[in-house]
C-alpha cells in the first residue's frame, strides 16, 4: 500500500512498532544529513547519514520491520513528516540519503542530484578521489524538483544521494543489509568509513549561509526578491492545515506566541529532560482567593518567560479561575523584544484543566 503523505501513513501504522523517527536538531547555521527511507526501507542510509553528521544535525525515518518496509516509502517530493520538515527548513545545507536498485548490473555507483550545485560538486570530487564512482542521477529520481525535501531548506537547494544496491552491499560484511546486521557497527567494512569520510570532507569544505556578505548563499532555484531564508516551525498547539498537512509557520511573531503558549500550557516536571520548564498554573486552583491566584500566576508567568523566552516582552497577564470545573484560563499579552515599538496586542489564551491537561481556548 502506497501512502500519499505522512498523515495517511501515521493513521495506518504505529510509531515504535512499524516505524521510528530519530531527529537531532542543529543550532545556528548548520548542515543536515537526513535519511527519509531509513531502517529497512533503503539500508543503510540511516547509518550513513548518522555517521556523516558527526553528531550534528541528523534525521532518520526508519522502518522497523524488513517485511513491511517497502510499503513505508514516501515520495521525496511529498515527504512531510513534521520533524523532518522543521529540521530541513531550518538547515542551511542539506544532504538527503537514498538507496536505489542497480541501474546497470552489479555497478557500484552514487547518483548525485539536487539544486545545491556547490555541495554536489564537492561530494563528487571527494568521492571520486576516494575511488568511488559517481554519476548524474536519472530525471526520475527527482533530486532537482523544488518540492523535494532536500531542496526545502533555507537556501532552497540541497543534495540527494542515491546509492546503488551493489555499492551499499559492499559496505557491510557479507553484503548483509538486514536491519539486524546494519544496526551493528562491527559489521561495517572499511569501505563504509572510506565512503563516509569522503562525504564528511566534502561537507567540511562547503560554506554555510550566515546572513552576511562574506559567504553569499548559493541559490539555484528561482526565488522572488523578497523571499528570504526563514525559520519554519510547527504550530502550537498541534494542528492540521488546509491542505491536510501539519500546520507550520514562518511568522516570527506567531512563533513567539506559540512558544509562550507551550510554556504556559506545560507544568514543571512534565518535560523529563527540562524539569523546570513550564508554569505551575494548576496551583492557582488552590489559592485562598482570586486575587492571590492572579498574583501568583502573574509572577510565575513572568519568571518563566524571562527564563525560557528572553526575546519576549510581557505587557499584560490575566487569569480566570473556574473552581467548579477545575480550570484556569491564562491570557498573556506578549511582543518581541528585538522589534522596537512592536505592537503589544498579541494575546494568546491558554486553558489548563486541573492535573495539567491543556484545553482549546479562542485566541
Amino acid at each position: 500500500m502506497a501512502y500519499q503523505n505522512f498523515r495517511y501513513l501515521a493513521a495506518d501504522k504505529i510509531l515504535g512498532i512499524d516505524y521510528d523517527i530519530k531527529n537531532r536538531y542543529g543550532t545556528g547555521t548548520y548542515l543536515l544529513h537526513a535519511a527519509i527511507h531509513g531502517g529497512g526501507i533503503e539500508p543503510p542510509t540511516s547509518q550513513l547519514a548518522d555517521y556523516c553528521s558527526g553528531g550534528g544535525a541528523w534525521y532518520s525515518f526508519e522502518a522497523l520491520n524488513d517485511l513491511t518496509a517497502p510499503g513505508l516509502l514516501l515520495p521525496q517530493t511529498a515527504f512531510d513528516e513534521p520533524f523532518c520538515v522543521v529540521n530541513t527548513g531550518n538547515s542551511s545545507r542539506t544532504v538527503v540519503w537514498h538507496g536505489t536498485a542497480d541501474q546497470r548490473e552489479a555497478e557500484q555507483v552514487t547518483y548525485v542530484s539536487g539544486a545545491d550545485d556547490v555541495l554536489a560538486s564537492l561530494i563528487i570530487q571527494e568521492l571520486n578521489a576516494a575511488g568511488f564512482t559517481t554519476d548524474r542521477a536519472p530525471v526520475g529520481f527527482g533530486g532537482d524538483d523544488p518540492q523535494n525535501i532536500c531542496n526545502r531548506n533555507r537556501l532552497r537547494a540541497g543534495v540527494q544521494l542515491d546509492l546503488s544496491l551493489t555499492l551499499r552491499k559492499s559496505l557491510y560484511a557479507e553484503g548483509d543489509l538486514s536491519t539486524a546486521a546494519t544496526a551493528l557497527p562491527e559489521n561495517r567494512l572499511p569501505a563504509f568509513y572510506a565512503y563516509g569520510d569522503a562525504i564528511r570532507r566534502a561537507c567540511a569544505l562547503v560554506p554555510l549561509e550566515d546572513g552576511t556578505d562574506e559567504v553569499p548563499p548559493v541559490i539555484t532555484q528561482p526565488r522572488a526578491p523578497d523571499d528570504q531564508a526563514v525559520s519554519v516551525t510547527m504550530r502550537t498547539p498541534f494542528a492540521i492545515d488546509h491542505s491536510g498537512g501539519v500546520a507550520a509557520t514562518t511568522d516570527e511573531r506567531e512563533q513567539l506566541l506559540d512558544r509562550v503558549h507551550a510554556l504556559v500550557g506545560t507544568l514543571p516536571g512534565e518535560r523529563v529532560m527540562r524539569s523546570t520548564y513550564g508554569v505551575p498554573t494548576s496551583a492557582a486552583l488552590f489559592a485562598i482567593n482570586p486575587e492571590i491566584a492572579n498574583d501568583q500566576l502573574q509572577r510565575a508567568v513572568r519568571d518563566a518567560v524571562a527564563e525560557f523566552e528572553p526575546s519576549a516582552v510581557v505587557s499584560a497577564i490575566s487569569a480566570d479561575v473556574n473552581e467548579a470545573i477545575g480550570s484556569v484560563n491564562v491570557n498573556v499579552q506578549v511582543s518581541r523584544a528585538d522589534v522596537p515599538g512592536a505592537e503589544r496586542d498579541n494575546t494568546r489564551s491558554v486553558g489548563v484543566l486541573v492535573g495539567g491537561t491543556v484545553i482549546s481556548t479562542p485566541e
